[in-house]
């Protein structure tokens, strides 16, 4: 999330004239992110949030949007998008297509524990069991093909050795797709981009009489849903849940950065697991997509440092940090340690 369009209040209350939702009250940029414009937005009704997107045509950003809709209708915490008064799931503002969805309360987690991941693991799964069920799909704009691409793009702003480490890696992800176990792969609309700024939890407090009875309990956090779907697309599902423990289960301390804290990654499996159990196929190719998802974070994450679109609240992420990820699954053998 970014703020590439900037907006102004006559201009929010003309296009708030498409929905139910009462009168303005207020609206703030949200800074988060890369791709679209995102604000929070504060109506009689309730909360929002505005987005307004920079890259996607009409027909695509209607497709994620039916995606999420179809989506929080069965058992996945996410937002719902909110129909116009004339049964549109997107409007145009600024001369793009917009729309607005719930607003879920919450903040994200910056230092998760085990539990936390259990119940992200736990949140990815029944993700995929529902969007098993979609009939509709489209390729993930982010996949093996993009990486390819975009490596061309980049590689003359890379350094000799950081060139071979990604065209090896690329060569070896190469043969696994080919392979026989990557094509029986469960695979289905995935979420694609599972980091913890993109969960919200909530403080679920002890009462009064509970925190006496319970002296050494401490404040737990319920995860409230999973946001921002916008690089959803068919792959494997094993595949997402490497996107999410390269960044929910990985030691962030600097001696052992990047390397996985065996109770986060357990646990996020274990809670994956409660919902919907890993074939034997998915686990033998998940060392292999714990490796693809840390090269795909790599590229784009330097695709968007050195060649960074103009936006107010702009915050591109340091690509060094999956350059460390990747060299991490490149050398384990076992996926799993301290």
């Amino acid at each position: 999330m970014a703020v590439f369009s900037k907006i102004s209040h006559s201009e929010l209350e003309d296009f708030l004239k498409n929905y139910n939702l009462g009168s303005l009250s207020g609206f703030e940029g949200i800074q988060a992110g890369i791709e679209n414009t995102n604000y929070f937005v504060y109506t009689s009704s309730g909360n929002y949030v505005l987005t307004i997107f920079e890259k996607l045509s009409p027909k695509e950003a209607k497709f994620y949007l039916e995606f999420m809709l179809f989506l929080s209708n069965r058992k996945t915490l996410c937002p719902a998008p909110i129909m116009s008064k004339s049964n549109e799931i997107t409007k145009t503002l600024k001369g793009k297509p917009a729309t607005l969805v719930t607003k879920l309360e919450g903040f994200a987690i910056e230092k998760p524990t085990s539990e936390n991941c259990y119940q992200v693991g736990q949140a990815l799964a029944q993700t995929h069991l529902d969007a098993c069920e979609f009939e509709n799909g489209k390729p993930n704009c982010r996949g093996f093909e993009w990486w390819k691409t975009t490596f061309l793009q980049i590689h003359q702003f890379m350094s000799e050795n950081q060139k071979k480490l990604i065209s090896s890696e690329i060569k070896m992800q190469t043969s696994f797709r080919q392979s026989k176990l990557f094509k029986i792969l469960p695979k289905a609309m995935v979420h694609g981009d599972l980091f913890k700024d993109n969960v919200l939890f909530y403080k679920d407090s002890l009462s009064v009489q509970e925190s006496k009875i319970k002296k050494n309990s401490s404040t737990k956090y319920r995860l409230n849903g999973l946001i921002d779907f916008y690089f959803a697309g068919i792959d494997a599902l094993c595949y997402d849940l490497a996107v999410t423990l390269n960044d929910w289960a990985v030691s962030t301390e600097h001696s052992t950065f990047g390397s996985f804290k065996k109770s986060h990654f357990n646990e996020l499996v274990n809670g994956y697991e409660s919902i919907r159990q890993l074939t034997n196929p998915e686990r033998k190719a998940l060392p292999m997509m714990l490796r693809g998802a840390a090269l795909r974070f790599w590229i784009s994450r330097l695709f968007d440092w050195y060649q960074p679109r103009e936006a107010s609240l702009l915050s591109p992420k340091n690509p060094e940090h999956f350059e460390i990820i990747l060299k991490k699954r490149r050398g384990e053998k076992n996926y799993a340690n301290e």
